[in-house]
């Protein structure tokens, strides 16, 4: 996965979302805007049809227990119907992109 950097909060994130590699640099990213405050962040997803679990869990935790507000505009019907089954459109803002 390669993440590109749109605006200050908006990030685009490139390929497969399924390495433990992704997960550390989403972490580090997201630690970084943590300790800025800056707890607003949207993501667009054009490729990924799946998302490591630890990703997952990662995301979910910061929007339970430190506040952070998710955006997600997700291509793939695939991911976006994953998503909603496992019910994180409760925590997460989802909009289907496909």
């Amino acid at each position: 996965m390669r993440i590109e950097q749109v605006e200050d909060n908006f990030y685009i994130l490139h390929g497969k979302m399924k390495e433990m590699t992704d997960y550390y640099d989403l972490k580090v990213l997201l630690e970084k805007r943590k300790q800025a405050g800056k707890v607003e962040v949207q993501f667009k997803i054009p490729q990924a049809k799946e998302i490591n679990f630890f990703i997952l869990g990662y995301l979910l935790k910061l929007a339970r227990k430190d506040g952070f507000k998710f955006r997600f505009l997700i291509a793939s019907p695939y991911l976006y119907e994953s998503l909603h089954r496992f019910g994180l459109h409760i925590f997460f803002e989802l909009e289907n992109g496909s």
